[in-house]
């Protein structure tokens, strides 16, 4: 009763004997995000009731690590557009980076820019992974620094003598408003 048991590029195969039935112990393949089983296969037939058989590991590798890189907290010059600070934040907002873990997204709770006249956003960055860990986040912050204070110095009253030309007058006032 000659018989072969193989096992070639993940295909376990037997041939020979009587009634020859192959099984495995097989329940559950391993975790997507990492892992191994080793399985034990069998190979039974009439000459040999106890069987023969052969064990191997199929594993899936660990996911990578996740990595999350938040935006550096940025100053804005004040005094801009608003459009001008808008494109500013948005070009902030992208260089947020991600990766590892599996089937990795970045999403964040943004609400738009600071006010062009000054004012800080903090933006909550968060790394989505269907493998562990499962979130990931860092927050920053955007700030459009404030205008300088204003500073009004208004000309001292000024009182002019009488009965002068009205050349005279004129020249005056308009020293006077510089």
């Amino acid at each position: 009763f000659p018989y072969t048991t193989l096992f070639r590029s993940g295909r376990f195969t037997a041939t020979g004997g009587t009634n020859g039935v192959l099984s495995n112990n097989s329940t559950v393949a391993p975790n997507a995000c990492g892992g191994s089983v080793t399985v034990t296969f069998y190979y039974v037939f009439d000459e040999l009731p106890g069987g023969d058989s052969c064990m191997a590991t199929f594993t899936v590798p660990n996911s990578p690590p996740v990595s999350l890189i938040c935006p550096i907290n940025t100053t804005a010059a004040a005094c801009q557009t608003q459009a001008a600070v808008n494109a500013q934040f948005a070009a902030w907002l992208a260089t947020v980076s991600g990766s590892g873990g599996c089937n990795g997204t970045i999403t964040n709770n943004n609400t738009g820019a600071p006010a062009a006249c000054g004012g800080s956003t903090t933006v909550t960055f968060t790394y989505t992974s269907s493998c562990a860990p499962l979130t990931t986040s860092c927050q920053a912050t955007f700030t459009v620094a404030a205008p300088p204070t204003v500073i009004l110095i208004c000309p001292v009253n000024t009182t002019v003598a009488a009965c002068q030309t009205q050349a005279a007058v004129n020249a005056q006032f308009a020293a006077w408003l510089a």
